[in-house]
């Protein structure tokens, strides 16, 4: 895990190199996305698509809903119903900014050995 800060960048809050399992459901396209997310803020994240084709349908500003998986030996933890927009779209990955911040961000670095390798 790693804490990305970058001068040139308008975005406010502290992201972390992290890789978990997402599903991302955009309401307006009606459409079901597996990725990976790839960074996590207290404000959004970023998501590598699984399937590529999926960014095809997706509009930016369409709300959307993503559920993230921490998979353990025994158990797995899940944050659901993160209430989120899509804010950008990228050939492969889309950026989608919460809507109310993360409050589950510190779990992140308590399970920074969790993550999908």
């Amino acid at each position: 895990m790693q804490f990305k800060l970058d001068v040139n960048d308008n975005r406010s809050g502290i992201r972390l190199d992290f890789k978990l399992p997402v599903d991302l459901f955009c309401h307006g396209s009606d459409i079901l996305i597996n990725g990976v997310m790839v960074n996590v803020s207290v404000h959004g994240m970023l998501i590598e698509m699984l399937d590529e084709k999926s960014c095809d349908s997706v509009m930016l500003k369409e709300d959307c809903t993503a559920k993230v998986v921490f998979t353990g030996k025994g158990s797995r933890l899940v944050i659901e119903d993160l209430h989120a927009k899509v804010v950008r779209i990228e050939s492969k990955c889309l950026a989608i900014q919460f809507i109310k911040p993360l409050e589950w961000f510190l779990l992140f670095n308590v399970y920074k050995g969790r993550q999908l390798r």
